[in-house]
């Protein structure tokens, strides 16, 4: 019983010694966390950050040397413990020391360099962006003063999915944003249960901010794994070489409308793919507009005009294989009476519809000279036999564009370098894009079979797309969605103007900037960020006699309203952050996601291949042009230019007026 009783003893008193060698431990590291807290107090966090290591290595230094002296006690319990005196020189050398004080040496390392990091981290406190802090100010709940902050991972649940897109996920996909504290963040246009968000998004990103790297390839990747059909401007063709091969093995229908090398790639006929006057129309308006600089006027309005009227005859008196639109510039080489006999007799035989009559009639009436030349001008661009010879083909040999909209299909725009001037043709061809995909919804209950995803990157290089405001306010529902890329928010205004930005940006629940230094765009970007309430604290001190320097800095903690970034805080900031306004949500601030991070990239680069050869073989189309009227060599006969033809009289009829059809009184009733 006696033995039973001095081990009680023993250990009781053991554990009064290591309660008291603790409290003696931590009264220095008391000390050295105050003597921290007074240098940040006192001067400044460098102060602070310069002692936080010494006192956190000693810190820990203690207690391991606390931790193995216990150690020691317990081994020797009941037995006569060999004193273990603190040794804190002998930490600093190299000198072989007793076990306690060696781990509290390895302590005093380890804190020492815990601390180092520590402070570094804490030294960047003034760029720290969370849902607690905004520029490493602490937020306040503060509504008089702002309520925004950034979004955390609770902010977003409900709208976001995270991690890297995934296969067979009816969730894999969506709009894949970037990182927020490390988690890769995506975007879900239709989550069960959750307020529908349009798949629409509008990405500003200047030259060098990584808009292919970070968004156009992860989202090309994300509408993959849900079986979405893909549409890719692709600039240089690099997308088309690293993706199409990778799409193709996934099962995909790969096109290729390749305006950079147009033998590598598919062809697609403007003329023969308009169906109706409406879209003849917007035809003729999208290509005349989209080339001049002044979109307005009566000069333009008559080119529309003489356009639409060739379109026509195109289509109704001429084969196939010339109804295209490089045929347009050679039939504005014809004599004015060649064409317009062409016009008569086409309609006098029942091949031209009446509507091709009218619109020649009124192109010819007055100033045809001034039309031809204009038209011309603005119709250069397809003078050049490979653009030309792409915008030829026949239904069946062309791209079919409502094909995305039925099956699982990606469909390459290759651009060249400086494709400004290729403006007419890519706002028809995205016209039409739209047009189609549209009338498949239609027949099939409103919506499309295949979701389509639109990926246009360098959008304001693609010109004025007809009726693009409405189409964005009203593709959601059909299973349409747009995401497009600017330089800066000027260049869409130069395009669709002041009014239409409005309508098309408020039609874009994802707004993400990648960086930029233009003023409009990061000044639009400041506001909607909006501000928010933090904490600030201001310093003041009364320097009127020298010994007042002496004296400690009055420090006051104040709520201020501080805007979530600033202009130039936005055109400065860090080439690898990104921030994001997403509806229903508040406004992200995000590390970009590189699309090598992802784990589909390893598949993706075995299967790229160097060139666009190795993704379509190269084809040789054959353009063939109307052949030219004889032309004398005599001056053309005066003419009256109003009319465009000699002056017939009027036939009466008993009422001494005017037969009601004019076209027939001219040219005898259609066949």
């Amino acid at each position: 019983m006696s033995k039973c009783m001095s081990k009680a003893k023993l250990a009781t008193f053991a554990a009064l010694g290591l309660a008291g060698i603790a409290l003696v431990a931590a009264l220095p590291v008391g000390v050295l966390v105050a003597a921290a807290a007074f240098g940040a107090s006192r001067y400044t966090r460098r102060a602070a950050a310069a002692l936080f290591p010494l006192a956190l290595g000693v810190g820990v230094a203690l207690a391991f040397w606390c931790a193995a002296d216990l150690m020691g006690t317990l081994k020797h319990l009941g037995e006569a413990k060999p004193a273990v005196p603190l040794d804190v020189a002998g930490w600093l050398t190299m000198d072989r020391l007793d076990p306690a004080n060696r781990a509290a040496r390895a302590g005093l390392v380890l804190g020492a360099l815990g601390g180092v990091v520590l402070a570094l981290a804490r030294g960047r406190g003034g760029e720290l962006h969370d849902e607690r802090h905004v520029h490493g100010l602490r937020v306040a709940d503060n509504a008089a003063k702002g309520t925004r902050r950034w979004a955390g991972d609770r902010d977003i649940a409900h709208i976001c999915e995270f991690g890297p897109p995934r296969m067979g996920d009816k969730f894999g996909g969506g709009i894949v944003l970037g990182r927020l504290k490390g988690r890769i963040v995506r975007a879900q246009p239709s989550l069960k249960g959750k307020p529908p968000l349009p798949g629409h998004a509008m990405v500003v990103a200047g030259t060098g901010a990584g808009k292919t790297y970070s968004f156009v390839i992860p989202n090309t990747v994300a509408a993959a794994c849900t079986g979405e059909s893909i549409v890719v401007t692709d600039p240089k063709g690099e997308l088309t070489c690293l993706l199409a091969p990778w799409l193709k093995s996934l099962k995909y229908d790969v096109y290729i409308f390749n305006l950079s090398h147009p033998e590598y790639g598919d062809r697609w006929n403007p003329v023969l793919e308009c169906r109706d006057n409406e879209e003849v129309t917007a035809f003729a308006t999208a290509i005349v507009h989209n080339a001049a600089k002044d979109s307005s006027g009566y000069f333009v309005m008559k080119e529309i005009q003489l356009l639409k009227a060739l379109v026509y005859l195109l289509r109704a008196d001429f084969p196939p294989e010339q109804a295209h639109l490089r045929s347009v510039l050679s039939l504005l080489a014809w004599p004015v009476e060649a064409l317009d006999e062409r016009f008569q007799n086409a309609y006098r035989v029942g091949r031209l519809p009446r509507e091709g009559l009218e619109e020649w009639r009124g192109a010819v009436s007055s100033n045809i000279d001034n039309a031809i030349s204009g038209l011309t001008a603005k119709l250069g661009v397809i003078r050049a036999e490979p653009v030309a010879k792409l915008l030829t083909g026949m239904p069946g040999d062309m791209i079919d564009l409502s094909a995305l909209g039925r099956k699982k299909a990606a469909l390459f725009c290759v651009l060249p370098v400086n494709s400004g001037h290729l403006k007419p043709v890519l706002a028809t061809f995205y016209y039409f894009f739209f047009r189609r995909l549209y009338g498949l919804a239609a027949e099939n209950g409103g919506r499309l079979p295949t979701p389509t995803r639109f990926l246009l990157d360098e959008f304001a290089n693609i010109g004025q797309v007809p009726g693009f405001t409405e189409t964005i306010s009203t593709a959601r529902s059909l299973g349409i969605q747009v995401q497009f890329i600017l330089q800066s928010l000027k260049q869409l205004a130069d395009v669709y103007g002041a009014n239409e930005l409005e309508v098309i940006t408020g039609n874009c629940p994802v707004r993400l900037f990648l960086g930029g230094d233009d003023r409009a765009t990061t000044t639009y970007f400041s506001q909607q960020l909006g501000e928010a309430a933090v904490y600030s604290v201001n310093e003041s001190r009364d320097v009127t006699m020298p010994w007042d320097r002496l004296d400690v800095a009055k420090r006051r903690e104040t709520i201020t309203r501080r805007a979530l970034m600033e202009p130039e805080e936005l055109a400065g900031m860090d080439s690898m952050a990104a921030v994001c306004l997403l509806r229903w949500c508040l406004p992200l601030y995000l590390t970009k996601l590189g699309w090598e991070e992802l784990p589909q990239a390893k598949e993706i680069k075995e299967l790229a291949v160097l060139t666009l050869a190795d993704v379509a073989p190269k084809k040789d189309f054959r353009l063939e042009l109307p052949e030219m009227p004889e032309i004398t060599e005599e001056p053309p006969k005066e003419r009256d230019r109003k009319r465009g033809s000699e002056k017939k009289p009027k036939k009466k009829d008993d009422d001494g007026e005017g037969s009601g059809d004019w076209l027939d009184e001219l040219f005898g009733p259609a066949q």
